[in-house]
């Protein structure tokens, strides 16, 4: 990913996803604690803490002090985290990404994918051509923003508002492909709201 980007002049900031970093973290919880015991939710929440606040050293020293109490054989989650927080230091920089506003985690961006495409696209026995899959997604989007945003639009002037603008511009299609794959119109019954 780097090389495509510096080959293009384009700076990239990565940052692992904090979720994944937790599942290492629960790993190294659960060679501490039973499965059932609230202390393990209270050891990942002060690692998490600290790697929210870029103490990153800290947090791998208290996991490599962890590991030398226990046996031998009950050390593989905590070793596992100490050598992915090591091996990810340069990604960890949460504080510098909460910073910036970048997001940390990939949960809002799957929901937002989840939002936009799986509800409208999956529908059962609808058949999307490149050019109306587009379109919709343009519309969903916008109106998902003016939503979000307040800006007070009404459902039936974005969703006028955004078809226009999606099927009229000059880099797509001048109409959204909304035939099924043998060329009849897509069924009506399975319409949804936005």
């Amino acid at each position: 990913m780097r090389l495509g980007a510096d080959r293009r002049h384009v700076p990239i900031h990565i940052v692992c996803d904090l979720i994944h970093v937790l599942e290492y973290l629960w790993r190294g919880a659960r060679c501490l604690h039973a499965a059932d015991d609230p202390a393990a939710e209270q050891r990942v929440a002060g690692w998490a803490l600290g790697l929210l606040a870029s103490r990153i050293d800290e947090v791998i020293a208290d996991l490599k002090a962890h590991a030398t109490c226990l046996p031998t054989d009950r050390r593989d989650g905590l070793k596992a985290a100490v050598r992915y927080l090591t091996s990810h230091r340069a990604f960890l920089r949460y504080d510098q990404a909460l910073e910036q506003g970048w997001p940390i985690a990939t949960g809002v961006v799957e929901g937002t994918a989840r939002y936009l495409v799986g509800d409208r696209l999956e529908i059962a026995e609808a058949r999307w051509g490149l050019a109306g899959a587009e379109a919709i997604l343009k519309l969903r989007g916008v109106i998902a923003t003016a939503i979000s945003i307040g800006t007070g639009l009404s459902m039936s002037t974005a969703r006028t508002s955004a078809l226009a603008a999606a099927v009229t511009r000059t880099d797509t299609p001048s109409r959204p492909d909304l035939t099924s794959h043998c060329g009849r119109a897509a069924p009506i019954h399975h319409r949804r709201p936005l």
